[in-house]
């Protein structure tokens, strides 16, 4: 699907889009600036010629209203009009750019100076959209920082950040086109349980079960080679005071035995429930200093604490980043016997706005959070004092992160907003040349450009400009093993990206600031909204079909995955 679509408009009206193993046609000498239009067939979809002299030209709306904030649109001819935002894509060795107005556009300019004239000019009107400042140097340093990891001011990715991107990275022996062919069939054939009620999510355990979040109720999974199996086994979600909930986030705990649950509407309370027994045996609150401090999102403290007898586990508030600990002073975790409040063991609260949305933690407990304005903040673990200041923060691009992720050795961060995913490398030298990471100490320009994973618009036009979701990597829970999938959800499809195309890709397909956009993915459609889709434990991946096979995909009604009957 993804990767086998062209992002390239073709120069006759009425030929169809180049598919694998066709060559995209170059780019040819014109007069002015040619536009292309995008239509959806049953194949895939058709460029078709549309106007050979273009004329584009950027405008303010408002500009008839003194003192408002501007919002520059963007005129193609007469009658397209486009609003200047984060969706435009750039392939430099094509001179195009494609957006949305309506329809799905590609402009084709006559000749490179052209092409960065208009880079420039729209660089300069986005800036001016997302922060309502002036595009000069002064703004760009108070919003992006004057030695930022996000390193706009650079233009195209450099070289040095590419050769960063694949340094240590496994040498594998690749698949053949048809064995990856043969991947994806096997990948959207995947067996299918049926629920009568409605899936909320799934929570995949490292051991022998995994878990739906359904209304008020957690149905229980078997973990088998390469996905899970429906046991028709329920446990109700019930507390002893209060009706049955479904709750907005569970983590395993205790080796797996135990389960904490977030309360729905404002997580101001958290249920500790006894997987084997069904029963939720503790009730606690959430308070510092004898004021409520409700959740937004929990994580075990590191990727494998599940695994562990641990008690304790971070959490966000708006403007607060906490470990809390289940453990009554007296060191024994508390029972039912009365509703507790847990113990603020350790964090920091912020007094400026900073509206935390996720957190994650990576196999040593280095803490990654995401916010609503886009900034994504790293965190050490060396003790508890380093949770009062981070060590990395990367500005946004204006949309807010809504999920995030951390590779088990702490080396790689996803950051998800509805229109891609940002993925960075935490790795670099510092000024003295040590290797060293962004958890543990500031990562500036010279660390290696993040980059973002997108749709092509024509695939996001598919899915109806459904917003992207729950970006993850592939679950590693040991160290000495490498991530090979990025996963993510958007409405009724699952999107796949292989990490080692992410890695080595060029920057052949740009976002806003010369970001490097990777748009080659697989596309794995279902009848109704995807829930989540999540990778297995890496130990339930078979190698000899590819460790991607390992991986559960929930529906509204249905679970899919590729475990075996016996």
């Amino acid at each position: 699907m993804g990767n086998a679509q062209s992002a390239t408009p073709v120069e006759e009206v009425g030929e169809s889009l180049g598919g694998p193993g066709g060559d995209a046609l170059a780019a040819t000498p014109a007069a002015g600036n040619r536009l292309f239009k995008f239509t959806q067939t049953g194949a895939g979809g058709r460029w078709t010629a549309e106007m050979a002299q273009a004329s584009v030209d950027f405008f303010n709306k408002h500009e008839d209203r003194p003192g408002a904030k501007a919002e520059w649109c963007l005129a193609v001819g007469s009658e397209i009009e486009a609003e200047v935002n984060q969706d435009f894509t750039f392939e430099e060795n094509q001179l195009q750019v494609a957006f949305v107005a309506g329809s799905i556009w590609a402009l084709r300019f006559p000749s490179k100076p052209a092409y960065q004239k208009f880079c420039r000019e729209y660089e300069a009107k986005l800036f001016e959209n997302m922060t309502g400042l002036a595009n000069n140097a002064t703004n760009h340093a108070k919003v992006f920082g004057g030695d930022s990891l996000l390193n706009l001011s650079a233009g195209q990715e450099t070289l040095a950040s590419q050769n960063q991107w694949v340094e240590d990275m496994e040498i594998e022996e690749r698949r053949t086109p048809a064995e990856e062919e043969a991947d994806r069939k096997r990948r959207s054939n995947r067996r299918s349980s049926v629920k009568r009620d409605p899936i909320y999510g799934v929570r995949l355990g490292g051991k022998d079960r995994s878990y739906l979040i359904k209304n008020g109720q957690i149905d229980v999974l078997r973990n088998v080679m390469g996905g899970v199996q429906d046991l028709d086994l329920s446990v109700d979600v019930t507390p002893t005071r209060g009706p049955a909930f479904t709750p907005s986030k569970v983590l395993l705990m205790n080796r797996e035995r135990r389960m904490n649950m977030l309360s729905p509407e404002g997580g101001q309370k958290l249920w500790h429930t006894d997987i084997e027994t069904g029963k939720v045996v503790s009730e606690w609150g959430f308070e510092k200093d004898g004021v409520d401090a409700p959740m937004r999102d929990i994580v075990n403290d590191s990727k494998s604490a599940q695994m562990d007898d641990r008690d304790t586990f971070m959490g966000i508030g708006s403007n607060r980043l906490v470990r809390w600990d289940m453990r009554a002073p007296s060191g024994i975790v508390s029972d039912m016997g009365s509703p507790s409040v847990l113990s603020y063991k350790a964090g920091h609260d912020y007094k400026t706005k900073t509206d935390f949305q996720c957190v994650a933690t990576s196999g040593d407990g280095y803490v990654a959070v995401g916010s609503t304005d886009g900034q994504v903040r790293l965190y050490n673990n060396a003790s508890d004092k380093s949770l009062n200041r981070a060590s990395t923060s990367i500005p946004g691009l204006g949309l807010p992160i809504t999920a995030i992720d951390i590779t088990f050795d702490g080396k790689w961060v996803i950051a998800t907003t509805k229109s891609y995913l940002m993925v960075v490398k935490t790795v670099f030298r510092d000024k003295q040349g040590k290797e060293t990471n962004a958890f543990k100490s500031r990562a500036g320009s010279s660390a290696p450009q993040p980059r973002l994973l997108r749709l092509k618009l024509e695939d996001a036009d598919k899915t109806g400009h459904r917003p992207l979701a729950q970006g993850k990597f592939t679950w590693v829970s040991e160290s000495g093993r490498q991530e090979r999938w990025i996963v993510a959800t958007c409405g009724l499809y699952t999107v796949l990206w292989n990490f080692r195309v992410v890695r080595e890709a060029q920057p052949n397909s740009t976002a806003y600031g010369g970001l490097t956009c990777v748009t080659n993915y697989e596309l794995i459609e279902k009848h109704e909204q995807v829930v989540d889709s999540a990778c297995m434990p890496d130990r339930l991946a078979p190698e000899e079909l590819g460790h991607e096979d390992a991986m559960v995909i929930v529906t509204k009604h249905q679970v899919f995955s590729n475990g075996d009957d016996d």
